[in-house]
Order: structure tokens, then sequence, then C-alpha cells
């Protein structure tokens, strides 16, 4: 009797180890998921915004729910011009930005903003700035020194142009001259002056009622601005080709990444990678098209800078590659690099 009560205990304990075990590594399994606080500058009905919702989906696909996101659209945690500082401190995880906001910090950053850089050849820019060269890991090392941060990729995004205020039409550059032009400040304002124009600088909630009182004559913005922010309604023309494409950056703290196993930093920088340059080649082209479709029906008429304009603007705006060039070795060194590269495209 008293052997098969042994027997008894004996079985009971290792069912009771068993389950305690089972329990040990549901909870590990539990523990193995990781949420990042992701804060975006744009806000919920702002086109990459949307096109950020594909990259959370790409996400959850590839890792099966490991790592997600808590997103804070519309630059909720911390403000627009301090989002990459709070990155740095680690207030935010992740942060979906522009870098031209981050200049004064991350000037090396700056580069996928300049003058007529990807014109032409977004796929062949795109994975220069992507690749493994010298070019790329200027960028990164920069972002990492400087703000504790690990750039995943950039995303191109929309073309700039000139948008003209009532029935005004721009198709020359000599016809930007003395102008008063809405530019964003940094390398947008530095264009303006360089073509001769009156730059204003004003928050884009200011540009609606500005072009509809005459405070400005036109602005530097991208074509989705005719459709998203009504522009349309008050300004009916639109010059390209793009000085410019607004660019879209895509960073994580460099803390929150060391914390992230290994084969959760290779499934987000593979995924961060395919995402981008499907937003960059892909949803943001046909986006600009669809608005330029749009904008016809509605009365805007869409001009484009021959090739002798675009050779003079060229030459016009040497003086803002000139100027980002002095801003610090690394700038002048990826101003040499791209330069090589591009005679290769």
């Amino acid at each position: 009797m008293k052997k098969h009560i042994g027997v008894k205990v004996f079985f009971v304990s290792l069912l009771t180890l068993a389950v305690m075990f089972s329990f040990g590594f549901l909870n590990q399994a539990q523990a193995a998921k990781y949420n990042l606080k992701f804060q975006m500058a744009w806000h919920t009905q702002h086109p990459e915004y949307k096109a950020y919702q594909q990259f959370v989906k790409m996400i959850k696909k590839e890792t099966g729910g490991e790592l997600s996101f808590t997103i804070f659209p519309a630059d909720q945690l911390v403000g627009r011009e301090e989002a990459l500082e709070g990155l740095k401190k680690g207030t935010i995880d992740m942060l979906g930005s522009c870098s031209s906001y981050f200049h004064g910090m991350v000037p090396e950053g700056d580069i996928d903003w300049m003058p007529y850089i990807s014109l032409g050849h977004r796929d062949k820019f795109y994975d220069f700035f992507n690749g493994e060269n010298e070019f790329a890991n200027i960028i990164r090392n920069a972002y990492l020194k400087k703000a504790n941060a690990v750039l995943l990729t950039n995303i191109l995004c929309s073309s700039s142009g000139v948008i003209g205020g009532g029935t005004k039409q721009y198709p020359t550059v000599d016809s930007l001259k003395n102008i008063k032009l809405r530019a964003a400040g940094g390398v947008n304002t530095r264009i303006a002056k360089a073509w001769g124009a009156s730059p204003v600088t004003m928050a884009t909630g200011e540009i609606y009622p500005a072009l509809q009182m005459g405070t400005v004559d036109a602005l530097l913005f991208y074509a989705y601005g005719l459709k998203d922010y009504k522009f349309f309604e008050v300004a009916k023309s639109f010059t390209g080709p793009a000085v410019y494409i607004w660019a879209d950056d895509l960073w994580i703290n460099a803390d929150a990444w060391a914390k992230l196993p290994k084969n959760l930093q290779d499934k987000l920088k593979k995924v961060a990678r395919e995402w981008a340059r499907w937003a960059s080649l892909e949803y943001w082209p046909a986006y600009d098209k669809e608005i330029e479709e749009w904008g016809k029906s509605k009365g805007v008429k869409f001009l484009e800078f021959d090739e002798a304009n675009v050779a003079k603007s060229r030459k016009m705006l040497e003086e803002v590659w000139d100027w980002y060039a002095s801003e610090s070795p690394d700038c002048k060194r990826l101003v040499e690099l791209y330069r090589a590269e591009e005679k290769k495209w």
C-alpha cells in the first residue's frame, strides 16, 4: 500500500513539475514579444501615414506578431522639431519624419533633399542611399553618433513644384524672379533665394489664406497639396519637374534596437527596405500621377520647365550644393561621392 502511495506521489510530483515548466515556457514565449513606441510626423489622413499602414502589416506578417508598434501620429509625444532628440533620449523608440527638420543636429542626413538629386533616377538614388557603400555609411554613422539612432531606410515621397496662386503661371526660371515664394526653410529657402525669389516662411496651415489674399504669389510644395490641402481652390498651376523630392526617414533608437534579438533586427531591416522601395518607386509616383489627373479635372494647369530652363536652374542652384558641402567634412564627402555615382546613371 505504501509503495502504491509513493508511486502516486511521484507521478503527481512529475505532473506538477511538467505544468510548472509548461507555464514557464509559455511566459517566456509571451515575454519574447516586443512592442515599440512609434511616432510619426504625419496625421492619420496624410498619404504617408497610409503608406505606413502597409509597413505595419508587412512587419506583422514577417514576424508573426513578435514585433508590434504603438503608433503616435502627428507628433503626439514629442514636438516635430524635437522628435529626433526625443528618439535619442528614448522617449520614443521609433520615428518616421523628415531629415530636414533636424538639419542642425545631423546635417549629413539632409542630402536627399538637395536640388534635383533623384530627378530621372529615383530607383538608382534609392538603392545608392540604402546600399552598403561609403555614402550610406556616412549617413548611418552620423545618425548613430549624433542622435543615438539607427537609420533603417529613407522614402522618396511626393514631387515638389511651384504652385502658382490664382491663375498665375511660372513656366520659366526667370518668371520666378522677385516673386513672393513660400518656402519651408532650410534647403527650400535657399532654393528660393538662388532662383532670385523672395522666400516667405509660414506654417502649412497658413498657406491657403496666404494664397487667397495674395500674401504669397506661389509656393514650393508638393503635388498632393493641391488635393489634400485644397490648394486647387486658390491656385491653378503647378510647374515641374521636381526641384526636389520630399523625403521621409525611418529610425529606431539604438538602445531599443540593441534589445531586439538578431532575428527581429534582420526582419525589421529587411521589411523596412522592401516597404520603402515600394513606397518610393510605386506608391508615391502613382499617387502623384493620380493627383495630376485629378488636378487637371479641377482646372489646374500642369507645366514643365523645358531642358534649357532645367539646365539654367541646375546652374543657379549650385550655390545650394556649395552651402551643403560646407556644413561639415562629411557633407562635403557626401557631395563628392554622389557626384561620382551620378555620372554612372
